[in-house]
């Protein structure tokens, strides 16, 4: 799972690929409109359902979690332990960064098809699917959200100004 050059994961661990998108949807766009705004400028819906679908890894690049040092310490504080043993315990050096490890194809943090640290989640986690490779355009959506992701076109109507927030927010 990415943010910017880092290597592509999911916001909350690990993503599912791949699939077309299920019929009900809007038709896949182009990353702009004719007159050149974003595909998203008349908002999209989506509400997370904590289903835990995107903490799997299916493959093509999105397979790491990345965290600060602050939210890796807040989760090793919840756990009882120190930040060192955490690290130990729970983390990957990527890059030159901390990974949450995994469990078979899914994050380490996954326990019955939920997240066990959901209200401690990263921010990358916490700003899927709103990172600037998946909003690219509603083809990349469709494909790489929409396909596995039982929130997405669902719920609350993101406008314009709030993805761009939650964008910038991931770093994009």
């Amino acid at each position: 799972m990415s943010a910017g050059a880092e290597p592509a994961r999911d916001g909350a661990g690990r993503s599912s690929r791949g699939g077309a998108s299920s019929g009900g949807r809007p038709p896949a766009t182009g990353a702009t409109s004719p007159d050149g705004a974003p595909w998203y400028v008349d908002g999209v819906r989506f509400e997370c359902t904590a289903c835990g679908k995107c903490c799997v890894n299916h493959g093509d690049g999105f397979e790491y979690v990345f965290s600060t040092r602050a939210e890796r310490k807040a989760i090793a504080e919840h756990l009882g332990i120190s930040l060192r043993a955490f690290e130990a315990r729970y983390c990957e050096k990527v890059a030159g960064q901390w990974s949450f490890g995994s469990e078979g194809d899914a994050c380490i943090f996954l326990e019955d098809g939920k997240c066990s640290i959901y209200a401690l989640r990263p921010k990358q986690c916490r700003t899927f699917p709103f990172w600037p490779e998946l909003m690219d355009s509603r083809d990349t959506w469709d494909r790489d959200v929409a396909s596995f992701c039982p929130g997405a076109d669902q719920g609350t109507l993101h406008d314009f100004a709030e993805i761009r927030k939650r964008l910038a927010e991931h770093g994009g």
